[in-house]
């Protein structure tokens, strides 16, 4: 694991770990996979392909009764990236309508992804498995998928759970653990918590090259929902 890091970047599963991971490290920029609802498959499929199957035209429909956007192309749901023309639930034509202004901010993020990823940055990605669903192969197929895809990328992964992994040993290098408990009714999680999980990680206070705009054309803000009060991009 490196003594210092560059860049946090979270990889799901939901909006705790973005807020956390902004609350802990101050640093409230950016990135692909932020206030998103997603599965593990799909944090790795999506690295896999390079970001090219998110967002397709004709793939993205109302999902949950209208309350979320589901990318059927790489099962990614979105809270907070498409609005209802009105009422609360989207409709089919309210995604049409936005989507091109929601793959220009996606598009946008992907290359930052991509920029950091070949710059000199030491980055710590964190995923958050908040049913204790993964297993020691799963962050090491993660970890493989990222390195296959951007060789030079300097990286490790922190995996956290609600409780200790059986198999915590078989993690190999560049890869750690640790718990964050639930908070039952608290969506951002129980800051105590995540500070402890982070207590030994340092982060430097400024990335060593520039990286792109969020969001040519389209706001990187995500709008508030039932599960999301934290603005903050």
């Amino acid at each position: 694991m490196y003594d210092v890091y560059d860049r946090c970047v979270g990889l799901g599963y939901h909006c705790e770990s973005t807020h956390q991971i902004r609350r802990i490290t101050g640093n409230d920029r950016a990135h692909f996979f932020d206030w998103l609802d997603l599965d593990f498959e799909s944090v790795v499929e999506t690295i896999a392909g390079d970001f090219a199957d998110v967002l397709l035209p004709g793939m993205v429909e109302p999902f949950s009764d209208g309350l979320c956007a589901l990318d059927r192309g790489s099962d990614i749901r979105f809270f907070h990236d498409f609005h209802p023309s009105s009422g609360t639930a989207l409709t089919r034509s309210d995604i049409d309508r936005q989507l091109d202004g929601v793959r220009a901010k996606f598009r946008a993020l992907a290359e930052r992804w991509r920029t950091l990823a070949r710059s000199s940055a030491s980055v710590l990605y964190v995923h958050h498995d908040a049913f204790d669903e993964l297993t020691a192969a799963d962050l090491r197929r993660l970890r493989l998928v990222i390195a296959t895809a951007h060789p030079r990328h300097r990286f490790d992964l922190l995996w956290l759970r609600r409780t200790p992994p059986p198999d915590g040993g078989a993690l190999g290098p560049g890869i750690t653990w640790g718990t964050v408990s639930a908070v039952p009714g608290r969506w951002e999680g129980d800051d105590a918590e995540w500070d402890a999980a982070f207590r030994d990680l340092r982060f430097a206070a400024s990335p060593p090259s520039p990286e792109p705009s969020a969001s040519p054309g389209a706001s990187a803000t995500p709008a508030p929902s039932v599960t999301d009060r934290s603005t903050s991009v």
